[in-house]
């Protein structure tokens, strides 16, 4: 039986990853010092990576002269201002929901493993209006290494007091569920097709909140 159920926030929770993929885009070609056009593989590097490793693959992909500490202020500046024009409630996946009254039914922890900073996951969580359902919330910001090293997974199993064979992992990144599964615990792929992004390391896939219930319901009634 389910013990705990662990979210990623962005593309799970909230649809800010491609909305991230594509400006990211467009911060690289701000600073591109070559003519060549980045593949799909490429543009898909920093999904699922913190915000303190983003900036050092920007760099490589830009081609940049820039200074590291440089391109880690414009990028902070530049996801600070995109972030707060951002409408969270309309890009929330509300069907959560359901998710979070089942889990409160048959008594199973709630929480968020997010690489994103603390501010920011509390800010969408609470402008989402769900903050007070979780038992426990992380930020990758916490570790010197976030996803897809499995400490931030280990640390949230250890404050939550359960086992990784009695969890489940909702992920949609490469990195995120590397993470998960490097930490032993099952996962639940959030499909994504719009980026490249290989989620064939997670155990199960779901199109959308509804999909991932049916799965965790499932979970719940057996001994996996």
């Amino acid at each position: 039986m389910l013990q705990a159920i662990i979210f990623d926030m962005d593309g799970v929770i909230v649809d800010t990853e491609f909305l991230e993929y594509h400006l990211q885009a467009k911060f690289i070609e701000s600073i591109k010092e070559h003519d060549r056009t980045l593949t799909l593989l490429e543009r898909s590097e920093a999904v699922g990576k913190g915000l303190s490793e983003i900036p050092e693959i920007v760099k490589k992909l830009s081609g940049s002269s820039l200074p590291l500490e440089e391109i880690k202020q414009r990028y902070v500046d530049f996801f600070n201002q995109l972030f707060s024009t951002v409408d969270y409630p309309s890009i929330f996946r509300s069907d959560i929901q359901k998710i979070i009254d089942f889990a409160r039914q048959h008594h199973i922890k709630l929480a968020v493993a997010s690489s994103s900073r603390l501010e920011h996951i509390q800010n969408i969580l609470t402008k989402c209006d769900i903050i007070q359902h979780f038992d426990f919330i992380v930020s990758g910001e916490q570790f010197e290494h976030c996803k897809p090293e499995p400490t931030i997974y280990r640390y949230t199993l250890k404050k939550l007091g359960v086992q990784a064979k009695n969890t489940v992992a909702i992920e949609d990144s490469f990195f995120g569920i590397q993470a998960a599964k490097s930490a032993c615990i099952p996962v639940i792929a959030y499909e994504e097709k719009r980026m490249h992004i290989d989620q064939s390391q997670a155990d199960y896939c779901g199109k959308d909140m509804n999909e991932i219930l049916t799965i965790i319901q499932k979970l719940q009634h057996s001994s996996y």
